[in-house]
């Protein structure tokens, strides 16, 4: 049966292991403490951004692109906490140069170049001289206290000996990048655009540099990307501003001199409604042209970004090619269905017919144009994936310029339709006006394109000026004065709380393993009998003994003189004259308790003996040595005819109190007690004395208190407090029980009390 525990109980267990749990908490607490003064010291510096994501946008900004379903701010967050960032910054300060921490501010103008071998390096003094040595103790190179060292591969220089060797690291670019995003932590502050960026390291100065570095190349590369992609747009408007003013030049000439030569100055009213919507068209497709070259440029300096990294760039080759987007049925699919709208969206805009379904093309064109770049995401990112948030950014701004470059081709195919279709109409003109319209459309379309560029130019220049970084600093990072870890104080609480939930937990899990019998209350929800007496803890038998005689004012005196109030109550129906008492096991104090319920008895005046049954570990002839010299004349030598009854019982100096010893320890101790001349020899004693109370073998294992039962009035069942299994107890009751004997009650021998749930009922006589 499984003990059910309450809040009360919890806390009286608690209460009575207090010391373990204080002890098992302040050791905690304390070495808590010693380890943060052992652990080396952190500092954390803080940097603070804002990210002004609304001002800079990028030069091919378009409403259809800012639809993505992407947050921003993380894609930022994630970019700053990147490999290629941290690359950058362990690049920057050297952070791949590793040497002790007291040892770092000697060093300065510290370069580790990507071809340095990685390893461990030692510094050799020798007065204001060094020596370079390598693991194998072969020379790498040497230099001067105060002068820049160069191998090449590896640049620095010591301001300082401060000892005769020194040793130094120097890690491959990749690993110590990995580790620097480990010591960076970047968090938005809640509903604003504002951004901590938090670095830790064991030096103060380098994690106030990591810091403020990190923040500085994140704008440098914001600030490069965009500026790139500007650049590039307006070196090409210039290109053609050139080519077109060139070709405006010979246009206009040539119109000059052929208008001379054939004396025709004015085209009619049809032709020059041709050669005007030619020119119209020729320039919006040139601006188509101009818009395509920028896509395909920002596409080359996005791939020419991505190719720093040669495993990303690989992998972004990989993914481009798989399938290629030229020859994906859904890409061409879209591009038809965009050329058929453009052509219909120009030919509506050439004429007044159908003007009015203008915007239902547009908003058509543009649908078209989202599903064209969900389906180009969706088949190249298909392929394997890059975790670099950088280049996972760049490649993201690919995919959004190729979408942008197949919206373009398709535009420029259908203007393509439309002008040959305007080339046709324009050949049907009288001979003389055809060749003095083609030379108008020319120095007209030139004109347009030529003006069309200057404002591009225009546009692109103020575009690259305006770039401006989406990350500004708010608060650059300071030195910090305190290290942030460890923290003694909070790591002497967090030993407090872990060392009480160790001590607790191991307090409650002990009670928990632990099955023994603890309180009389346990004990009657156990067995459902009642507890007739919890008898307190005493040291030594002897004290228990002398206590019911010479300190009648004791706690187990009285305990004793409860028990045989109690057993008086409980037999009121029935009237006992014979009553044996027994254990579960041995040493549960069930001797102790005999002797002592018979000296109560004896002391209200009744005629009382006390019989020692146990012949396997008899103890009783123990407490009456001074009246018993050995313990050969007993029981045993009564019921085998050695010795008379009269002879066995003994008398001590306890008035009306009597007993009998085991006697000699017979090899068949069952078959003696459930013999006969037993039963006639309890019946004498019952003739003779008014209770006959018998000291039995405990009951599991051996069946001598069954066989004794039978010729028995009644049980008591003695229960050793903190010792005894409860399962044990239970089957006691039960053999008893199936042996047709009634268990009158327990006595709960051994309890303390000056545990909290004896402590207040015991209290009256501790204090008397």
């Amino acid at each position: 049966m499984k003990q059910q525990y309450t809040l009360t109980d919890y806390i009286n267990i608690m209460r009575e292991h207090i010391r373990p749990i204080a002890v098992c908490t302040a050791a905690a607490a304390v070495v808590a403490l010693l380890m943060s003064f052992i652990l080396p010291k952190t500092y954390e510096a803080e940097v603070t951004f804002k990210l002004d994501l609304s001002e800079s946008k990028p030069l091919f900004y378009s409403p259809i692109y800012s639809q993505k379903q992407i947050d921003p701010v993380e894609s930022q967050l994630e970019i700053i906490q990147s490999r290629t960032l941290a690359q950058t910054v362990v690049k920057e300060l050297g952070l791949n140069f590793v040497v002790k921490d007291s040892y770092r501010t000697y060093f300065d103008s510290v370069f580790v170049a990507d071809d340095c071998p990685p390893g461990t390096y030692y510094v050799r003094f020798h007065n204001s001289e060094f020596t370079i040595v390598g693991s194998r103790g072969e020379v790498i190179g040497t230099g001067t206290v105060g002068e820049h060292y160069d191998s090449g591969a590896l640049r620095f220089r010591i301001n300082e000996k401060r000892a005769d060797n020194m040793k130094l690291t120097i890690m491959t670019l990749n690993k110590r990048a990995r580790e620097l995003q480990k010591q960076v932590r970047v968090d938005q502050i809640r509903n604003s655009q504002l951004v901590r960026l938090k670095a830790r390291s064991r030096n103060p100065q380098v994690a106030a540099a990591i810091a403020n570095t990190l923040a500085n190349e994140y704008i440098n590369y914001s600030l490069r990307t965009v500026r790139e992609v500007a650049r590039g747009s307006k070196e090409f408007i210039e290109s053609q501003i050139l080519i077109f003013g060139e070709e405006l030049n010979h246009a206009e000439e040539d119109l000059r001199q052929y208008k001379e030569k054939a004396g025709i100055f004015l085209l009619n009213a049809s032709a020059h409604e041709i050669i005007s919507s030619l020119a119209q068209f020729e320039t919006e497709r040139e601006r188509a042209i101009v818009a395509l070259h920028e896509s395909e440029s920002a596409i080359e300096n996005l791939e020419a970004e991505l190719s720093r990294d040669a495993a990303s760039y690989g992998a972004y080759k990989q993914m481009a090619s798989f399938p290629t987007l030229s020859s994906s049925p859904i890409i061409v699919s879209l591009k038809d269905k965009l050329q058929t709208l453009e052509l219909q969206k120009q030919e509506m805009a050439q004429t007044d017919v159908g003007s009015n379904d203008v915007p239902r093309i547009e908003a058509q064109i543009q649908k078209t144009e989202e599903e064209l770049q969900k389906a180009t995401r969706q088949i190249v990112l298909a392929g394997p994936s890059i975790d670099d948030p950088v280049f996972r950014s760049i490649i993201t701004q690919i995919i959004d310029q190729e979408t942008r470059a197949i919206s373009l081709q398709s535009r420029i195919a259908a203007l393509n339709q439309i002008i040959g279709r305007q080339n046709a109409r324009l050949k049907q003109l009288p001979e003389a006006e055809v060749e003095l319209a083609q030379l108008e459309r020319q120095k007209m379309a030139n004109e347009n394109i030529y003006t069309m560029l200057l404002g591009k130019l225009e546009e692109s220049k103020i575009a690259e000026a305006m770039q401006i970084s989406e990350a500004r600093i708010i608060d650059v990072a300071n030195v910090p004065e305190r290290p942030t870890h460890p923290r003694p104080v909070l790591n002497a609480v967090l030993g407090v709380l872990l060392g009480l939930m160790i001590g607790v937990g191991g307090v409650i899990l002990k009670e928990r393993l632990d099955t023994s019998v603890k309180t009389a209350k346990e004990l009657e929800e156990l067995t459902g009998s009642s507890v007739l007496a919890s008898i307190p803890l005493m040291k030594g038998k002897e004290r228990a003994l002398i206590a019911t005689v010479e300190e009648p004012h004791s706690e187990i005196a009285e305990a004793y003189r409860i028990l045989r109030t109690n057993i008086a109550f409980a037999t009121t129906a029935r009237p006992i004259q014979t009553l044996l008492v027994t254990s579960t096991i041995p040493q549960e104090g069930k001797t102790t308790t005999c002797i002592n319920l018979a000296i109560t008895l004896s002391q209200q005046g009744h005629k009382v003996i006390v019989v020692d049954c146990d012949f396997r570990r008899p103890m009783l002839h123990n407490y009456f040595a001074q009246y018993v010299t050995d313990n050969r004349h007993g029981l045993s030598d009564v019921l085998i005819g050695r010795l008379k009854l009269e002879s066995a019982i003994v008398r001590n100096s306890v008035h009306n109190l009597s007993f009998i010893t085991s006697g000699t320890i017979p090899s068949n101790p069952a078959e003696l007690l459930g013999s006969e001349k037993m039963v006639q020899m309890i019946e004498k004693l019952k003739a003779s004395f008014e209770f006959v109370i018998i000291d039995a073998p405990p009951t599991l294992g051996v069946a001598d208190a069954r066989v004794l039962g039978r010729i028995c009035d009644a049980v008591l069942v003695v229960v050793k407090a903190q010792m005894t299994n409860r399962e044990a107890v239970i089957d006691v009751k039960n053999e008893i029980e199936r042996s047709g004997e009634k268990v009158i009650g327990f006595v709960l021998n051994g309890i303390d009390i000056t545990s909290s749930y004896y402590r207040r009922r015991y209290h009256y006589y501790r204090s008397a």
